[in-house]
């Protein structure tokens, strides 16, 4: 028995983070779970230490997003070794990350107060920026710029995707496609969509899926095209039940959701963009 533990702990948890092979259905429920914790966990983090879940935290958070992508690309130029290295693949990078943010919204909530720190949470986010702008600048040192229109193609076709459903929802009054945060997730999505649709379909040579559902659309279709159709088709059905479940007193619980669902699309859509971008 624990040699068949093990066998599975390794083949499942620990082989997809050493090879960087991408996840498969049993560690994908397993991450989807701990995702959850960590936003209960979270939760309770920030109600503890008083700190509003608004737009602007959101927007305060946002910058970090971006941090984890660009060190996670930082590992796909194969910059660290062991065990630094897996330190930065998918999932261990977002308990990093989690892990700092919350260490310095607790340092900087401590400090502030009259005469200190007035506004922690744009100090935050001003934080975030500076860390992702010494990321870029990095990246940019060491790698060469190589496919430049990758980054219009990506920005273009997820927003003439997103203009239409505004359009849409605006024309229908449908209200929960045209209020700011959901359209943050769904362009965050769609850029991802973008993302890997032009790494699979149109670069030479081309990039493979990471995750599961992702490489059975591209088995079944030969395209990762339906990956817009899929996000889509999960993210307006939720949005739609988020709008109508949520009440006004608990906006910040909904928001905090939110924020994991813009996590979760702009995450990979910014590594893949900056992958293709540099070659790497």
């Amino acid at each position: 028995m624990t040699e068949a533990i093990k066998e599975l702990l390794y083949t499942y948890y620990i082989q997809p983070i050493i090879g960087d092979t991408g996840y498969n259905p049993i560690n994908t429920i397993t991450w989807a779970l701990m995702l959850g914790l960590m936003v209960f966990v979270l939760w309770k983090i920030l109600k503890k230490l008083g700190i509003v879940i608004d737009k602007r935290f959101v927007a305060a958070v946002s910058p970090y997003i971006f941090v984890a992508a660009s060190l996670r690309v930082m590992e796909d130029a194969d910059w660290f070794l062991p065990p630094i290295k897996f330190m930065l693949i998918t999932p261990l990078i977002y308990f990093l990350i989690f892990f700092c943010c919350v260490a310095i919204l607790v340092i900087l909530r401590v400090l502030s107060g009259p005469n200190r720190i007035n506004d922690y949470v744009m100090v935050f986010g001003l934080i975030g920026v500076l860390w992702f702008i010494a990321d870029l600048t990095i990246l940019l040192r060491n790698e060469a710029i190589v496919n430049l229109w990758v980054l219009f193609a990506v920005i273009g076709i997820s927003g003439m995707i997103m203009l239409v459903i505004y359009v849409l929802g605006a024309k229908l009054h449908a209200k929960f496609l045209t209020e700011s945060l959901n359209v943050s997730v769904l362009t965050a999505h769609l850029l991802d969509a973008s993302s890997s649709y032009i790494g699979i379909d149109l670069l030479v040579p081309s990039y493979s899926g990471k995750h599961v559902i992702e490489r059975m659309i591209v088995e079944y279709t030969g395209s990762a095209a339906g990956m817009f159709l899929l996000k889509l088709g999960i993210l307006i059905p939720v949005l739609y039940l988020l709008d109508i479940c949520f009440e006004e007193q608990e906006i910040e619980l909904k928001n905090l959701v939110l924020l994991v669902l813009i996590t979760i699309g702009l995450a990979p859509a910014v590594r893949n963009t900056l992958r293709m971008i540099l070659g790497v």
